[in-house]
């Protein structure tokens, strides 16, 4: 009975041990989250779907810039030929200084920049971003994405550190 209390004993305590240990190695960095191969997967179904004639709105937000204004594209021969605000609410914001992705490939470019982007500043020394999630959403029938949303993971905490949201919707194929 004392032999089996000991060995119970040990190996609680060698559990805890590890329970202890696998928390801190979590917390201490968590690289970047992002599905590449479901990235990879809808760009290619998208390219193959060679749509080049299409509307998308898009809305933006992130904690550098804020809420933007819901915004339209009408996209021709795959090349912007008309962006406009779709709010409500009138807007004396030129349509220059707002954050916009004028055809669908410019979503991917983003999207692959903001990786690329991420895995450099969790890769340096001279960043506090220690981890990043990017999730995105796509379209089932054209593969575009839906939604963007990427977050940075700071373990000091960071007021104003990545938060961006892109929300696209509204996609129609023109003529």
């Amino acid at each position: 009975m004392f032999i089996k209390k000991r060995v119970m004993k040990k190996i609680l305590l060698l559990f805890i041990s590890l329970i202890f240990t696998q928390c801190s190695i979590l917390d201490d960095s968590r690289g970047l989250d992002f599905d590449q191969n479901a990235f990879d997967q809808n760009r290619e179904l998208w390219q193959e779907n060679k749509i080049s004639n299409y509307t998308f709105s898009q809305e933006y937000f992130s904690t550098s810039v804020g809420p933007q204004p819901k915004l339209t594209s009408i996209v021709i021969n795959s090349e912007l030929d008309t962006i406009f605000v779709q709010s409500k609410n009138a807007t004396d914001i030129s349509i220059d200084h707002l954050r916009y992705y004028a055809t669908v490939a410019d979503v991917y470019d983003f999207i692959e920049y903001i990786k690329n982007s991420c895995e450099e500043e969790i890769n340096s020394d001279q960043s506090n971003m220690k981890g990043a999630e990017i999730i995105v959403s796509y379209d089932d029938t054209y593969h575009y994405p839906t939604e963007v949303n990427c977050s940075g993971y700071y373990p000091d905490g960071i007021v104003g550190g990545l938060s961006i949201q892109i929300i696209f919707s509204d996609f129609k194929l023109n003529p």
